[in-house]
């Protein structure tokens, strides 16, 4: 599964190009150079499909209490005394990390929740009525093989009604992007769609330096973080771009269950936070995981 890339550029440019993109829309891998405590979309949408705009966004942090009280015995934090919703509806839309175009006919379903699932219409929008509020779940995203790896994209759902939580899927193509340019370091690096993916993001783009601990150890040429210079370099521990500020481990043997993987993440003068720390693989998908680095007080 390689892509052959005739062109002038250099490898780098490809993977900033590719991935700038994928990064540069919420939802996505987080391209947008924010402030230290501006973290990068995880998951949303406020219906901008450009990724230039940050105002009004509902972030999927993770790291928030969502009933938090306001004085008024009901808990759901509006002050109006109302009963604290026991279901709640959840949309947005399914994109494509690479054109950020909506992805029509794309299966959306919860892990470990039957009855939870629906197709993406055009625009790539989907709706789940009657999830449970203030509760981690693990979307998946699939249906559509023959032009994109499956999604699994943990989330921690608010108190009350969403519509922009923005789903997203990797093509095919993207892959053998990223493939092309790792072996280019390492011709026998080779991607076993049989096995499983983990992108570990920086939520905070200027959080450079961190170091990320994948246990148990990936073996060599199955893992690779960003360098200063935004290029890819296989089996490096280091987030150190600002501009890609990621870690991807590959051909990661399955678990359904979750557990089987820990992952940290150590910076040296910020705190990071693994937002979902127990999270499944399966074989062709990729599990996103957000960490929440903030800058120092």
């Amino acid at each position: 599964m390689t892509v052959e890339l005739h062109t002038q550029h250099p490898p780098h440019y490809h993977l900033a190009l590719a991935l700038g993109l994928v990064l540069g829309t919420l939802g996505t891998l987080g391209m947008t150079a924010c402030a230290d405590d501006a973290p990068v979309g995880a998951e949303t949408s406020t219906g901008d499909t450009t990724g230039t705009e940050d105002t009004g966004t509902t972030t999927e942090t993770g790291g928030e209490d969502m009933d938090t009280g306001d004085g008024d015995g009901d808990g759901d934090g509006d002050g109006d005394g109302d009963p604290v919703p026991t279901e709640i509806t959840v949309g947005g839309e399914v994109t494509d990390f690479f054109t950020m175009m909506g992805i029509e006919g794309a299966t959306v379903s919860v892990k470990d929740m039957p009855g939870f699932e629906t197709v993406s219409a055009a625009a790539g929008l989907y709706e789940l009525m009657g999830m449970p509020p203030s509760t981690e779940v693990f979307f998946l995203i699939d249906g559509n093989e023959a032009e994109y790896w499956g999604g699994i994209r943990p989330a921690h759902l608010p108190a009350d009604d969403i519509d922009d939580l923005q789903l997203g899927q990797i093509s095919n193509q993207l892959i053998d992007t990223q493939l092309n340019i790792l072996q280019q370091q390492d011709p026998t690096v080779m991607a076993d769609e049989t096995k499983a993916v983990v992108i570990v993001r920086l939520l905070q783009p200027t959080a450079t330096g961190a170091s990320v601990t994948f246990d148990p150890p990936p073996p060599p040429g199955t893992s690779y973080g960003v360098d200063a210079e935004h290029s890819p370099l296989l089996d490096s521990p280091l987030i150190e771009s600002s501009l890609l500020p990621f870690w991807v481990a590959f051909n990661l043997e399955p678990d359904d269950v979750g557990g089987a993987y820990t992952v940290t993440v150590d910076h040296p003068v910020r705190e990071c936070t693994v937002l979902h720390p127990v999270f499944p693989t399966r074989a062709r998908y990729v599990t996103l995981l957000d960490i929440d680095c903030p800058p120092p007080p």
